[in-house]
């Protein structure tokens, strides 16, 4: 379709070289020959019309391979083909001047491209022509408009710019000449921001035209030079004869002298261009200048090769006034056998408009005719179809009753449903949460047991074994003279089980969680057990100062107890180092050593120390990530402050 769509809406009948075209056609009738299936039979003939018509301008081939492609299009089902083929006949019926039919065609490939925003705007587009040309001007500008909108929603600027220029020229037609300048000016605006200066220098050429009419004169030579100083900077030469033609039109009406060197510098541009209706226009006024100024023979010469060139070209309004004008310089030179002559191919003109004005005025009848009938037809199908509606809404009624009761009761029984899980969900969240709070208050009670239990523990050492072992150092002390070397090794063993008492009194009760913060316990614990055991044990602190619960200080320094306890006992380690962060309300606990490791997912691996770990975290809704191997062992504990309970 992109192939054919904007050059078919302009195409022009012209005579067609029979050579060429019955070469094309030898060689496009061996290549259906090749193709394997009826649908590729129908794309080519399709391609086969587009070309006919962009390339050959022969539209009896056109017509003939469109009915080809039409024919294996519908053969084949391929749908997509046959609302194209329909474009195609509708534009062959427009410039057939069957206007009816060729409405029937195009609206056959909108119903199909309804929703295709890229297909639909170019049938719109011969829509819009056809009923410019029955002069039904306010449809065609509503159907221009519609395809305006198309194109503002796709954002095809250069698509804009070209529908803005057609409603222009429509509003030009309608005599609306302030509401054209404002739609050219538009389109000028996008044009220029896509720097195309083909269509700015013609669309300013459009907007002096229009100025022209409005007897603007001023800006109409403003905007006619812009126009030829645009398309002498792209050497246009099209349009440069068309904007000295305009120059040489405004000016030829204060200064026919000024106005006829603007025409003949067209005239020249034009003739190298081979642009012929322009041609023929510009000769047809130099020669009616000429006639107004007496000078007859100048006048004949031109509009003598305006008559052969609008003859030529079937231009018959050109034919028609200068005939006329024609007529008018014999019978003023007193040769009235030529005047006459002039005068019948004037008339005879004149009547072939009018029968071509007829047939189309005859066809705008016939679809306004159709167009009333069709209303009539679908106004009463509408009828009977309301009729039939209200019949069948009585008749469904009960069961449209009936049906609502239904899915009210399912809506219902839905609704009873819902609320029935939502009470079982809740339910079962009330048991989690007593269960949970059962669990808490069990691990509290065996850790307010546990510590109970060593503060007893502690109590009976410090003020038992340690007083007890005090007075026998005291005792043997008495003795170093008797025997100094036993009782000097007998006191040191005393000493070092003195130490080890109080360590283990200390560890049982830390005295430094009673009176400082839980960093500066930790810290005190790492120091005395580094000082007492032969492997490292360090310390640090980062973040920020952390204030919890005793509760939960005394759990986290009892997770750091055992972790490190267990390092000492089984890693086999040189190095121990505990850390502890600080932020926000995340605190990060790690405890590190280069031991031997162990596999943490082996059963029995978990001792009694370990299970008391894991349920000090499970207090803290911690999470534990543990990681051994050869190296050593890693415990890392995430805790959330906000859950600690």
């Amino acid at each position: 379709m992109k192939n054919c769509v904007l050059y078919i809406a302009l195409i022009v009948i012209a005579g067609s070289s029979y050579s060429q075209n019955k070469h094309f056609y030898d060689s496009i009738s061996k290549v259906i020959v090749e193709q394997k299936s009826d649908s590729l039979r129908a794309s080519k003939y399709y391609d086969a019309a587009a070309y006919s018509a962009q390339k050959l301008s022969d539209l009896k081939l056109m017509r003939l391979y469109t009915d080809s492609s039409m024919y294996y299009a519908s053969r084949s089902g391929h749908k997509d083909l046959e609302a194209k083929n329909h474009f195609a006949y509708g534009v062959l019926e427009r410039l057939a001047g069957n206007y009816s039919k060729a409405l029937s065609h195009l609206h056959k490939n909108i119903d199909y491209f309804e929703n295709d925003s890229l297909m639909k705007p170019y049938a719109m587009f011969q829509v819009g022509v056809i009923h410019r040309n029955l002069g039904d001007l306010e449809k065609s500008l509503s159907t221009y408009l519609e395809i305006l909108s198309i194109f503002q929603t796709r954002k095809d600027t250069f698509a804009i710019a070209s529908t803005l220029n057609s409603i222009a020229v429509l509003y030009g037609e309608m005599e609306s000449y302030d509401k054209a300048i404002s739609n050219f000016k538009n389109a000028k605006v996008l044009f220029t921001a896509k720097n195309v200066e083909r269509d700015i220098a013609n669309t300013n050429s459009n907007i002096s035209e229009m100025y022209f009419k409005k007897e603007d004169y001023k800006s109409a030579i403003d905007y006619a030079n812009s126009a030829l100083e645009v398309a002498k900077k792209i050497q246009h030469k099209n349009l440069i004869g068309k904007s000295l033609h305009s120059l040489g039109s405004i000016h030829a009406l204060f200064d026919v002298d000024k106005g006829i060197k603007y025409l003949l510098d067209a005239r020249e541009i034009l003739l190298e261009s081979n642009y012929s209706r322009e041609y023929i226009n510009v000769n047809r006024e130099l020669g009616n200048l000429y006639f107004k100024n007496n000078q007859y023979s100048k006048a004949k010469t031109y509009l003598n090769e305006a008559l052969e060139l609008a003859i030529e070209n079937e231009v018959l309004p050109e034919i028609k006034i200068v005939t006329k004008i024609l007529a008018d310089i014999y019978s003023k030179e007193s040769n009235f056998k030529k005047a006459y002559a002039y005068r019948l191919q004037h008339e005879t003109a004149r009547d072939s408009i009018f029968n071509t004005e007829s047939k189309e005025s005859l066809n705008a009848l016939q679809v306004k005719f159709e167009t009333a009938k069709k209303d009539k037809e679908i106004a009463e199908q509408q009828l009977d179809i309301e009729q039939q509606q209200l019949e069948i809404q009585k008749k469904s009624s009960q069961q449209k009753i009936m049906i609502g009761l239904v899915i009210v009761l399912l809506l219902t029984c839905v609704l009873i449903w819902f609320l029935y899980q939502q009470r079982q969900k809740q339910k079962n969240q009330e048991i989690l949460s007593l269960k949970r709070e059962q669990q808490v208050q069990t691990l509290e009670l065996l850790m307010e047991g546990e510590e109970k239990e060593r503060l007893r523990i502690a109590q009976e050492l410090h003020d038992g074994v340690n007083v007890d072992l005090s007075a026998i150092k005291y005792k043997l002390t008495s003795l170093l003279e008797k025997n100094n070397q036993v009782i000097n090794e007998a006191v040191s063993m005393i000493d070092k089980s003195c130490k080890q008492v109080r360590a283990i009194s200390h560890n049982l009760v830390p005295p430094a969680l009673k009176n400082f913060s839980l960093v500066e316990a930790i810290e005190d614990y790492c120091s005395t057990s580094n000082a007492i055991h032969d492997m490292r044990i360090t310390f640090q602190h980062l973040g920020n100062a952390i204030a919890l619960s005793k509760k939960a200080e005394v759990n986290i320094f009892r997770i750091v107890q055992e972790l490190v306890n267990n390092s000492i006992k089984h890693a086999e380690a040189t190095e121990i180092h505990v850390q502890i962060s600080h932020q926000d309300d995340s605190i990060q606990l790690t405890i590190e050593d280069n031991g031997k490791g162990f596999d943490i997912n082996k059963k029995g691996n978990n001792g009694i120390g370990l299970q008391n770990v894991y349920s000090r975290i499970k207090y803290l809704n911690a999470k534990l990530d543990v990681t051994s191997d050869n190296k050593g062992t890693s415990y890392v504990i995430d805790i959330d402050a906000k859950e600690i309970i």
